[in-house]
């Protein structure tokens, strides 16, 4: 099942629905207990919402050069990923959150 439409292999701009679909992982990742399986999110295909896993919503974004708003900044600098993210993109963030994911 194709999750979007979006190539972004190349990086740049991503669509407003992909990078909220990030956000709300991000958020997801916050409140994730120890123990818990993975959340999910939805991501909307074709204007239908769908549940994705929080890792997957990071490959959407995953070469996003779209600067991350302040309140998703400060959900990085709570969960101590603000210091594997080096740059203030979904992109930097979407990787580094990932590697925590599957290091946990």
């Amino acid at each position: 099942m194709p999750t979007h439409h979006y190539g972004n292999r190349r990086g740049g701009h991503c669509p407003g629905h992909i990078r909220d679909a990030f956000l709300a992982a991000l958020d997801a990742y916050q409140q994730w207990e120890d123990g818990e399986p993975e959340p999910t999110v939805e991501f909307e295909v074709n204007y239908e919402p769908q549940p994705i896993a929080i890792s997957k919503a990071c490959g959407l974004v995953w070469n996003c050069s779209d600067i991350l708003p302040n309140d998703a900044w400060q959900i990085l600098e709570d969960t101590d990923l603000i210091e594997t993210v080096g740059r203030r993109t979904y992109g930097a963030a979407a990787r580094a959150m990932h590697a925590r994911i599957r290091a946990a």
